[in-house]
């Protein structure tokens, strides 16, 4: 699959390595604004404000780090110097950015299956019946068989560690092992585009 994502615009490629570089919300991918992206001394990170993320009403919730490795780092490389102070997803439609269901509408549209605009030659999909919040499960499941930790795993796709009393005691975010474990999967994820 990742092979064959040149074959749809370079927007929805762009997007949809995200998910699998990042393992994060199409709607989080989308709206990514340049005033979020930051050099540190270990590379380049994005932090999503808790205010744009899902969990933004509990109250354990934090801004979610994510630290930009690999294809992930290039496109948002890339996309910053065009996006300037603004969005790195930009569009002209009601909203200021893209609309993460125009990333699944791409998706539909070249599945072999899809009846959308029968008169457009275009490539079809060698993967049938996904979506693109599928990539996002498929790389969480990838790291697990790599040996990832939960805990880390869980902070990479930005979930709330289950409220059992202990996380009012631990309050470390991981950034180190999300660098670590993003760097890996981005190896994992190059040595199955070879297949």
């Amino acid at each position: 699959m990742i092979r064959w994502l040149p074959n749809f615009s370079r927007m929805v490629n762009d997007a949809l390595t995200l998910y699998l570089w990042t393992l994060l919300r199409g709607g989080e991918i989308t709206s990514m604004h340049s005033k979020d992206i930051v050099e540190e001394k270990d590379g380049l990170w994005w932090t999503i404000p808790k205010a744009e993320t899902k969990n933004r009403q509990r109250e354990r919730a934090v801004d979610h780090r994510v630290p930009l490795v690999g294809r992930a780092e290039a496109i948002v490389r890339r996309r910053l110097e065009v996006a300037g102070d603004g969005y790195l997803f930009p569009s002209n439609g009601k909203s200021p950015h893209v609309e993460q269901k125009a990333i699944g509408v791409a998706v539909w549209t070249h599945m072999p299956y899809s009846g959308t605009r029968p008169e457009q030659k275009r490539p079809r999909l060698p993967v049938e019946h996904w979506s693109p919040h599928d990539l996002r499960r498929s790389c969480r499941t990838l790291l697990a068989v790599m040996g990832c930790p939960d805990p880390v795993g869980e902070a990479l796709i930005g979930h709330l560690p289950p409220d059992t009393g202990t996380n009012v005691y631990n309050r470390h975010r991981y950034d180190k092992e999300r660098r670590e474990w993003l760097v890996k999967l981005s190896e994992k994820l190059e040595q199955l585009a070879q297949v």
